[in-house]
């Protein structure tokens, strides 16, 4: 069966100039739907490049030489957007490769469009298998006994990555984890004299390609006590240190409240203010995990720091912050369903009611 999409698998090395990602070298297998394999692969000298660090150098092969005979990113990414062109999918695997493509392009002042959709296989893989821990490329390719040249450089990580997804029928993965739901939580935490005061917000909804369902909001407001114990350890030089131990009590309705988060969220898109380490205390706490799903946050979503904090529960009741939480989903789901498009999440059968 022929398939559908071209899937365009990508690769880039970067090094560090001026507190800022810059790409030094791209490389992409094209997989044509009729079977035939296309590559692409070029060396790029970042602007103002002085001298590739010997990390760098050690890790790829790739010399300060070489880079100062390759042409510029505004020379390279025509011809790579000219190759890409079609119904094509761009799959990566982990997030760097997106966000560098992403942040050099509009520093450049170039159309990012052509990167979507794009798919972050790494995390496609760890869905399917429910993994915590990230599996690195060369960690695959050995559980699936492929042989291949994987040295850190561009093209010879894409052609693993290709090799990979074609292993584990990738593209039946993508499809299969395809969805339109969301959970997205939100959680404050604040230490006072005697108790933490705990706020927990969890929006449940459909996204749809023109706007945003909201099926319910539910929010728990606890007071989580606290002892503190002092603890006496010998140093290695003899001297003995006192610590102060914060010994946070559990709550009964929290570990429910966030068991029930636990459940809904599977199988849907999890969308958190700035990543699940923010939740870490209070899930470790109350012996919470959540299972592995595709996750957003509201940073790279909105971007500016000011849109995030609108999310936050200030001096309002919880009622008037519930609704503040619908109207906000309002006032940024042309965000939301951006992302959902760029990640290639929407079914394509799918239509508007």
């Amino acid at each position: 069966m022929v398939r559908k999409n071209t899937y365009i698998f990508v690769d880039v090395e970067a090094t560090l100039i001026r507190g800022k990602q810059h790409i030094i070298e791209i490389g992409a297998i094209k997989w044509l739907p009729d079977g035939t394999i296309e590559r692409f692969s070029q060396l790029i000298q970042p602007y103002k490049f002085k001298k590739l660090n010997s990390h760098i150098q050690k890790l790829t092969g790739i010399t300060t030489g070489q880079i100062l005979n390759a042409p510029s990113f505004k020379k390279v990414m025509p011809k790579f957007i000219q190759w890409c062109e079609g119904n094509s999918v761009i799959v990566t695997f982990g997030e760097f490769d997106r966000k560098v493509l992403e942040e050099e392009l509009i520093r450049n002042h170039m159309d990012v469009r052509f990167l979507y959709p794009i798919v972050d296989f790494q995390q496609k893989y760890m869905i399917e298998f429910q993994l915590k821990e990230q599996p690195s490329l060369k960690k695959l390719l050995e559980t699936y006994d492929i042989t291949s040249d994987i040295n850190h450089r561009a093209l010879a990580d894409a052609i693993s990555l290709f090799q990979v997804f074609k292993e584990v029928n990738g593209e039946e993965l993508i499809e299969k984890h395809k969805t339109d739901e969301f959970g997205l939580i939100l959680s404050e935490f604040r230490q006072q004299e005697e108790m933490y005061e705990l706020y927990l917000s969890y929006i449940s909804g459909r996204v749809w390609p023109t706007f945003i369902d909201v099926q319910s909001v539910k929010t728990i407001h606890k007071q989580l006590f606290f002892d503190i114990k002092e603890e006496r350890r010998e140093l290695e030089d003899g001297e003995i240190e006192t610590i102060h131990r914060t010994i946070i009590q559990p709550n009964a309705e929290v570990e429910t409240f966030l068991k029930m988060v636990m459940e809904d969220i599977q199988d849907k898109v999890l969308i958190t203010r700035s990543g699940l380490k923010q939740l870490g205390k209070i899930n470790r706490l109350h012996h919470a995990v959540f299972p592995k799903t595709e996750v957003m946050t509201l940073q790279h979503l909105l971007q500016k720091e000011e849109a995030v904090n609108e999310f936050t529960i200030s001096q309002l009741t919880v009622t008037t912050y519930e609704m503040k939480l619908q109207q906000l989903i309002g006032k940024y789901e042309k965000e939301i369903i951006a992302e959902f498009e760029k990640r290639n999440l929407f079914v394509k059968e799918k239509v508007d009611i």
